[in-house]
């Protein structure tokens, strides 16, 4: 017992793991300082829940050898793709997407959260067995496949903000491995088309987001209301905040989603740039102890799914409160392990868990 306990924390990177808990501990903080004293008072003890589930889904993840993950991932990954399938067709429509199914006991999954982790160990493993300097043609296609298969599934749904959350797999994917300059040039171009043909897809109140950050103007008429709101209260955290709970914009209820989509802004409100400084640190620590796991990884395979993972984490924590301040349209991306939600929780945990098996096996005897 005492040589366990001696060889398991050294094998686990326990930095990591510190810091995406203090970034959940700060998520139920704000969930309840948002919460408290209204009808959705109960979500703060539901994230704590969420959490402790998210640390289980964590410990699997790394209880077993992500080798033996990444060598199943093309049967994993079509398993999971079943409920994607099914959703569009026959889910129950939620706030007017079908992206949810119901559990019982008012609980619901997100299965497009929880494919993440199925397609992050995908597209590892087809880059673990293209160890050239630059892509193969075929492992662009598998890799392009791989990504865009569900976040097609997904947009059907439709759920835009999560299929965005697909998006750096791909790219972190074609930088990581090695891409010629001309490939880039091939996918910026198919993806300005797409970006342009996707328009007509979108739902009239998703324009209206893309319309309002192409021109300011339109706040004033009502369509900017969520950022507008979200930049005020920003403004109003100054340097230390107001303090836990005394957030007047999102106490008072003018600040919408304040617990989702725009828990930045809340949190910026009640701790101020000293606050909001040392969130951004945390999430910069995570893409730190990624890049040095992938570094130190015994093989091709895990460096690989260690920074396809805090990429994505890191990327969508930048996109989220680029949209909270308004420099990017608003999307629905939430920001990872603070934004109330299981699934994505979940998931986000057990991506983690994938990254700390990574370094536990970094010894070539475990």
């Amino acid at each position: 017992m005492s040589r366990l306990s001696e060889v398991f924390p050294r094998r686990i990177d326990l930095k990591l793991l510190a810091v995406v808990l203090l970034l959940s501990a700060i998520g139920i903080a704000m969930v309840v300082s948002t919460t408290a004293g209204t009808p959705r008072g109960s979500l703060g003890g539901r994230q704590a829940i969420f959490v402790l589930v998210g640390l289980v889904g964590c410990g699997v993840a790394l209880a077993v050898d992500y080798r033996l993950l990444l060598r199943y991932s093309p049967g994993l990954f079509a398993v999971s793709l079943l409920p994607l399938v099914y959703l569009p067709l026959f889910g129950p429509r939620i706030a007017g997407a079908r992206s949810w199914l119901r559990l019982g006991g008012g609980f619901q999954i997100q299965p497009s959260e929880l494919v993440r982790i199925t397609t992050v160990l995908l597209v590892a493993w087809i880059l673990e067995n293209d160890d050239r300097p630059f892509l193969q043609r075929k492992t662009i296609v598998q890799v392009s496949l791989a990504v865009g298969i569900p976040a097609v599934l997904i947009l059907l749904q439709p759920d835009l903000g999560v299929t965005l959350t697909y998006l750096p797999f791909l790219a972190a994917a074609l930088f990581f491995g090695g891409l010629k300059a001309r490939w880039w040039l091939v996918l910026l171009l198919a993806g300005a088309v797409a970006a342009g043909g996707s328009w007509f897809l979108l739902k009239d109140y998703q324009k209206d987001r893309i319309r309002t950050f192409l021109d300011p103007d339109l706040a004033a008429r009502g369509a900017g209301y969520q950022v507008r709101q979200a930049r005020i209260a920003i403004g109003s955290g100054g340097i230390l905040g107001k303090g836990f709970q005394k957030g007047t914009q999102s106490r008072l209820g003018f600040l919408p989603v304040r617990h989702t989509d725009f828990v930045f802004a809340a949190l910026a409100e009640e701790w101020g740039f000293v606050g909001v400084a040392a969130v951004i640190t945390l999430y910069g620590l995570v893409l730190s102890r990624g890049f040095a796991i992938a570094r130190d990884a015994r093989d091709r395979g895990g460096a690989m799914l260690a920074l396809l993972v805090v990429v994505d984490l890191v990327v969508q924590a930048a996109v989220n409160i680029a949209m909270n301040v308004g420099i990017v349209p608003t999307t629905g991306i939430t920001l990872p392990f603070v934004s109330y939600g299981g699934s994505s929780m979940i998931a986000s945990w057990t991506l983690i868990g994938l990254v700390l098996s990574v370094s536990y096996r970094r010894f070539v005897n475990v």
